[in-house]
Order: C-alpha cells, then structure tokens, then sequence
C-alpha cells in the first residue's frame, strides 16, 4: 500500500469529525451562548483582572479566542443580522419595531389573542418573503431549534413570527425592552405565558439607571414584587430542553439578558459586594460617581451570574455525554457599556479613547471592559468607545468556540470575522448549503486552523472593517479613516495622509453601505 493510499482512512475520518461531529455521520450540536453587552474586557481570558470568570475561561482554554470579531453598536441589528445572515447596513434588511407592547398588554388586560393581533400588526409577516433565518436553515436539516432568553430581535415579537423564523421552542422575553427588567410577571413559552412565583411588577421590576447617593441602598432595599430572577427561569428550561433532546442534533440560542442594565442581582448573589479593588477604584471620585462603586459591585456579579449559567450548560452536556458532538460558541451583541457610573455620556463621541481615565485622572470604568488582550504575548489593547458607538469598544465583541476533540485546545485566532457569519459556519457543519442573497462566510477555516482567511472586509453598523486592519466610517459628514491595528484608540485620523486608502474604502462603503440586499 502506497504511503497516500495508508493516509485515507485518517484524512476520511478529519473530514466527517469536521463536518458531521462524529465518524458515525450525526450532526453536532450547536450551542450559541449570546451575553447580552459584554465587552471584551470583561472576561478573564481576554484581561479582565478583577471579575472572575472561570467557566467562560475554561472555554477558551479548550478551544479557540477570536480577537477580531465584529457585531453591532446596538442590540437589534447586531440580533438580526445573526438570525438573517446578512449585515445591518443594508437597506430594509430587518424591521425594528417599538419596544412595551408586552407591558402595556399586562397593564391593560390584553389576552394572547389580542396582544398577538396588535404585534402582528405593528411588523406583518409577508407571505411572499423569500428571507431564510437561520434556525429554519438547521431545522431543515434536521436539528430541534430552540431559543431562551430576548426572543429574536424586538423589540417586539409573537408567537407566529417565532415560529415562522424556524423555532420548535421558546422561553423568554418578547419584548426587548421589558427584558431590561430581570422579575416580569411572566415570561413566554411556545405561545404561553409562564408566570414567575412572585412577580407582581408590570414593569418587571426594572431599576432606575441612577447611581447617585442613596440610589443603591434603595435598590437593594425594595424587593416587593420581585421573588423569581428571570435567567434562573431560562436556564432552567435550557437544561430541561437539553436532557428532552439529547438523542437529536439541537441547534440551541441562549440569549441571555445577562449583564444588560439596569444593574439588578438577587441579593444573596451579589458576590462582589464590598470588593476591595471596586471600592478603592471609586473611592476618590468626583461628584455623584464616588456612590458607584455599590452599582458596579452589581454589575461585576452579574458577569459572575453569566459565568456560572455558562458553567451550567457545559456541565449539562458533560453530563448527557454528548461533549464530543457538541460545538459551544460564546460571543456578545454588542460592547462594554456603562451601567454602573451616572455620567454615562463619556466614553462616547468623536474623542472617547481609551476607556480608562477621565482628563482629572479620576478611573472611567473600573473594570476596563472596552480593552482586551489579543494574544498572551501582546499584552493588553485599549479600544475606544463603548455601546451606541461603531468605535472599537462598541462593535468589536469576544466570541470564544469550544468543542473538545474537534476544535484545536487554547488557539487564539485573529481572522476578521462578523456576527452574521454564524450561518454560514453552521450550514456547513450541519450539511446544508446558504441560501441566496447572504452576506455571510463561514469561519470554520480559521477555527480549523487552515489559513484561508473569511472576509477581505467586513460591514457592521455603516462601517467598513478590512482583513489588513483598516476601518472607514463617516460620522457628522466626517470621514474617518484608521489603522486599527496600530491604533486601537482610534486617535489617528489617517483620511487625508492616506488619500489613495481612503478612495479604496469609499468605494466598498458606496457599494455596500445602504444598499439593497443582494437576493432583492
């Protein structure tokens, strides 16, 4: 036997563990862990130094760090573009609808049938709508698909569209809005409503975003109406999805409202209450911010929160058997913001570099969570911006892929990727091919560890990112042009020392910045 002929068995084997899970031809699971405004920096394996995630870690050590994954400035386009496979530039790509249909329904006494109506009514579903979602590209193939947590993309939603993008199952929030509150009343599954033991709060015991002197002490204080902590609810029927399932490729979203503010944590989870680098960060602050350290303590266990839920749900595939079949991917909608300092303005604008100090000195964001390591031999990058801005800080988000045996063990990978590529890397490991018309390309090479690179650019929020580390977007008329690699912050506007570059990037924005899609 000739030495090519011996190595076909192996090569055999590679390919189908890559394409199918396993020799044997089953699907692998596909678990999407979706946190909810977390910038990179506030992971450990990214740099974070003060919270702790230990799970979320453990993921990267066993898998594959991206470095250069880019997602939206704001929650609903960041949502549709992933479920659409397509970027949030277009124009008419998705339909953003207004947000507390659910709370008036409940203030006003709708009944389901009523509620449904009228959210139908404010986003109707065409009935000649060539548009493939993604969990109806794996349902087709065969996966039960199923959805916990801000349901789609909001900020309303109901329970035919649900059904009409592909979903078997569903627990969570309807209106993205109302999920800024961790204790509704009820929460939806598969068109029902599923109280919450406690809950007696329209509002779903939303806290105000004011962190100013005695602001803490009364959030903590008032706990009528607020028992059952919605993310305990969903994870629970995650799991519970999850041990039904387990004889079935699933196709899973967890789409946490975890760490969204306003900061609100059960008390007897608040871990980080009283930590000493938190206090001392915000101890000789200015004005209103001196009380924030109690709001950031908060915040700093709800990340702790999302860790342990993440260490849930690997816990639960280890103890199903299914980890070799299993892909886990941990990304975020958006950046780092700041729901844990009053002056929430800064850190956005033309001149919000950095994240770290003010021009007194005086600490920004205790946590810097709009930095993040990019390899262990780089030491840390400072991005500028954070959420509600296309600065670095708002749309470069960690994303983390783990499936042990398969995927290459603590690999950082540092190709340009994007959050509507999901689709594309997933039709290719559950055997399916991409609809027309989508803007997304498959990572799997890189995951891999093959040197093919996804993207020669990538669109997120009118912004053009290239594979060599140039970025081009216009904000007040302005063109801006940066060599993100070199310059993070974004202090270096290079758009008239580079004017041959600049020409290079308008003509990709003119091209793909509001233009019709391409199965239009």
């Amino acid at each position: 036997m000739t030495p090519f002929l011996r190595l076909l068995p192996a090569v055999f084997f590679w390919v189908c563990s890559l394409s199918m899970g396993e020799p044997g031809g089953s699907k692998p699971n596909i678990i999407l862990i979706y946190a909810d405004d977390l910038g990179m920096g506030m992971l450990g394996c990214y740099g974070q130094q003060i919270v702790k995630t230990p799970n979320i870690d453990r993921l990267a050590r066993q898998g594959v760090m991206f470095t250069r994954c880019y997602s939206s400035q704001y929650c609903c386009p960041a949502r549709a573009s992933l479920l659409m496979g397509v970027h949030d530039s277009h124009s008419g790509s998705y339909t953003q609808t207004a947000g507390g249909l659910v709370t008036r329904a409940e203030k006003e006494g709708w009944n389901n049938g009523e509620l449904e109506e009228k959210a139908a009514k404010a986003s109707p579903i065409k009935p000649s709508a060539r548009e493939v979602f993604l969990p109806e590209l794996l349902k087709k193939a065969g996966y039960a698909t199923a959805q916990f947590g801000k349901l789609d993309w909001g900020f309303n939603t109901w329970h035919a569209e649900l059904k009409r993008h592909g979903w078997d199952y569903y627990t969570g929030y309807m209106d993205h809005q109302r999920a800024h509150g961790f204790y509704p009343s009820f929460l939806w599954k598969n068109g029902e409503r599923l109280p919450l033991e406690g809950n007696t709060r329209p509002d779903a015991g939303i806290t105000a975003e004011n962190y100013s002197a005695g602001a803490t002490e009364k959030r903590r204080g008032s706990r009528d109406g607020k028992t059952t902590y919605a993310p305990d609810v969903m994870l629970r029927e995650t799991l519970e999805f999850m041990k039904k399932n387990r004889n079935r490729p699933m196709f899973i979203f967890f789409s946490t409202n975890l760490p969204h503010g306003p900061v609100d944590i059960p008390p007897a989870e608040n871990t980080y209450a009283g930590h000493p680098e938190i206090r001392k960060a915000y101890a000789d602050a200015s004005g209103p911010n001196r009380e924030c350290a109690g709001a950031a303590e908060e915040y700093a266990s709800m990340v702790d929160k999302l860790d342990k839920q993440v260490g849930a749900i690997v816990a639960q595939v280890r103890s199903l058997g299914l980890e070799k079949r299993t892909m886990i991917i941990f990304a975020s909608d958006n950046g780092h913001e700041l729901y844990y300092r009053t002056d929430k303005s800064r850190g956005r604008g033309l001149n919000c570099h950095g994240g770290v100090l003010d021009g007194t000195g005086e600490v920004l964001d205790a946590f810097r969570g709009s930095r993040g390591r990019i390899s262990p031999d780089e030491g840390m990058v400072h991005m500028a911006g954070l959420k509600w801005t296309n600065h670095e800080g708002g749309i470069r988000v960690p994303m983390i892929i783990s499936w042990p045996g398969t995927v290459p063990a603590g690999k950082t990978c540092h190709a340009l990727t994007a959050n509507y590529d999901h689709m594309a890397a997933f039709a290719e490991l559950a055997g399916v091919p991409m609809p027309a018309g989508k803007d997304a390309v498959s990572y799997n090479n890189p995951l891999f560890g093959k040197q093919a690179a996804p993207h020669s650019h990538v669109v997120v929020d009118r912004t053009i990112i290239t594979g060599d580390g140039w970025k081009l977007t216009n904000q007040r008329g302005k063109w801006l042009l940066f060599q993100i690699t070199a310059d993070p912050e974004e202090r270096h506007n290079l758009a008239e020392a580079q004017p041959e570059r600049l020409r290079q990037l308008q003509a990709i924005y003119s091209r793909e910045v509001g233009s019709p899609r391409k199965d239009k």
